[in-house]
């Protein structure tokens, strides 16, 4: 249970009139010393002031509740939305994320979506971290991280086209049973709900989507379509709710296949499997085309403090302002138990950065595995940045947060700010 900020204490002194004052004194100077006594004793006894009510949160008013709730870590709200009806009110409430938001308390989260052919929709889980995971046990070995799930939703969409608009999660499209689809779910991170968006113009599979500017541009995976063409790529706004068609890019984009799109220096990139790269700019409304450019941007990297930094061949790497890559020292130990684990061996492996550290996510299924069942594991890192060549990075903690069935996949790893 969080401690509460401030306690209230109430005391109470019963008055004496003089007239009762003079009565008792004449009393205690006619009465037997041991009788005299006697009533010493019993008067303390009767004189003490009352103990202090305990304090109770719930008695405070909501605004200033949410006031001390907006202060505190989200990691202490699953333990507080089980104490009462109230506080589970209180703690998914939209004046407690306003209020964080105003006191500049809010904290950036990971989710995580998985799926299986158990499972009868994609679940998504969230990271919790052990507020107390740091307090001194004798016997039981404390729970440190853990991926929780959340309330699934009614979408059975593995759309590899999920973004992160502010606190909300949205999943576009299909395949839907392997068919094509425009409908569009929002998971509201504050609340862990969910509710429908309007749909695309057009069904899409496996489309392509990156966030700019509170807009969303989804492109491809509706080939063979009467409005392929018209419609190949839109934007949704966030704040209007509306989708728009974009410009025509042309038969040479529309047919080759695409696999990564990014917003970099107010453009929306897309990379295809030769060197050419192709984008589009949204101030002048027009595509253009390159030869070689940006030849050396992996497909899996994480941005913090303005260094891009990436998971590959169980090395971490930061990016040179030269184009080239360098190893991240300090992080040997974390090599092996990713090898030893299950690390590069056919597995998904995420990387992202979220609160400043980076995250380090992936599948630890072994081929002789007696359990059949799948651990995914996850580890936090520290980095610093000695000089211009050289970033050291430390390993804060590193484990497993989940098990699930050998069939399960881990499809998306998504760092929101709530």
């Amino acid at each position: 249970m969080v401690n509460v900020y401030s306690k209230y204490y109430f005391s109470f002194h019963p008055k004496i009139t003089k007239k009762e004052k003079i009565t008792e004194a004449m009393n205690l100077q006619v009465e037997p010393p041991e009788k005299n006594k006697r009533k010493k004793k019993k008067k303390t006894k009767n004189s003490s002031p009352p103990q202090p009510s305990s304090p109770s949160f719930s008695l405070l008013p909501d605004d200033i509740a949410v006031n001390c709730l907006a202060r505190i870590s989200r990691s202490h709200y699953p333990n507080l939305s089980i104490v009462s009806k109230s506080f589970r009110s209180l703690v998914s409430s939209t004046e407690l994320y306003a209020a964080r938001s105003h006191l500049g308390s809010t904290e950036q989260c990971l989710y995580v979506c998985l799926s299986d052919k158990s499972y009868q929709f994609p679940q998504w889980f969230t990271l919790w971290t052990n507020p107390n995971r740091n307090l001194p046990r004798k016997k039981k070995k404390t729970i440190g991280q853990l991926l929780v799930p959340i309330p699934p939703s009614d979408f059975p969409s593995e759309s590899e086209s999920t973004v992160v608009v502010g606190s909300e999660i949205y999943v576009i499209g299909g395949p839907i049973d392997g068919a094509p689809s425009s409908a569009v779910r929002i998971l509201d991170c504050r609340s862990h709900t969910w509710r429908d968006a309007p749909s695309m113009i057009v069904p899409r599979k496996h489309a392509l989507a990156c966030v700019y500017e509170g807009r969303i541009y989804v492109m491809g995976s509706c080939k063979g379509l009467e409005e392929e063409s018209s419609s190949w790529a839109e934007v949704f706004d966030t704040k209007t709710q509306t989708w728009q068609s974009l410009p025509d890019p042309g038969p040479e984009i529309r047919n080759c296949f695409l696999h990564r799109i990014a917003e970099i220096e107010g453009k929306i990139h897309l990379w295809n499997s030769s060197i050419k790269t192709y984008a589009y700019e949204p101030i002048q409304d027009k595509w253009e085309c390159s030869e070689g450019m940006i030849e050396n941007f992996p497909r899996s990297e994480c941005v913090m403090e303005n260094v891009w930094y990436i998971y590959r061949v169980r090395l971490c790497q930061w990016a040179v302002k030269d184009g080239s890559w360098k190893n991240v020292k300090g992080l040997d130990s974390l090599r092996e138990i990713y090898r030893r684990n299950g690390g590069s061996s056919g597995n998904t492996t995420k990387f992202v950065s979220c609160g400043g550290k980076l995250l380090l996510i992936w599948e630890g299924y072994m081929k002789h595995n007696p359990n059949n069942r799948k651990k995914i594991w996850c580890a936090e890192i520290v980095v610093e940045k000695v000089d211009e060549d050289e970033v050291w990075g430390n390993v804060e903690w590193v484990g497993v947060v989940q098990s699930v069935p050998t069939s399960c996949q881990l499809l998306h790893c998504l760092v929101v700010s709530v």
